[in-house]
């Protein structure tokens, strides 16, 4: 639930940064619109951060939408993480290792054999 309260907040300041709201300091549609009556060609450069501002939040609101999916498909509810959060299991030492290992997987390539060098400091 931590990653969906965090990663919502970013999604928000997202959207506000593409949205480009006057005097906040964002170069957003609305900043980028109405900069076009005092210089064009800044108002042009503007343009730039507020369309990468919008795909940016479209590929974060994507992205969640696929997490929640994964989320509930695996069983996980509101419910469910207000519990583990009121017992500590986040906590847990065991039960992080566990979460850490359904996420990251093995992380070292696995070989059959060690590889043969060749003798003498030469490569062919």
């Amino acid at each position: 639930m931590a990653f969906f309260f965090i990663f919502g907040a970013q999604f928000v300041l997202t959207v506000i940064q593409a949205i480009g709201f006057s005097g906040w300091g964002a170069c957003g549609w609305l900043s980028a619109i109405g900069f076009f009556q005092e210089s064009p060609g800044a108002a042009v450069v503007m343009l730039l951060p507020a369309i990468m501002f919008s795909v940016s939040a479209a590929l974060m609101a994507i992205a969640i939408m696929k997490v929640h999916r994964i989320y509930r498909g695996a069983g996980g509810s509101f419910q469910k993480a207000q519990t583990e959060w009121s017992a500590g299991t986040w906590r847990n030492p065991p039960s992080r290792e566990a979460q850490y290992n359904n996420f990251s997987g093995n992380s070292l390539p696995e070989y059959p054999t060690v590889p043969s060098y060749p003798g003498g400091g030469q490569w062919p």
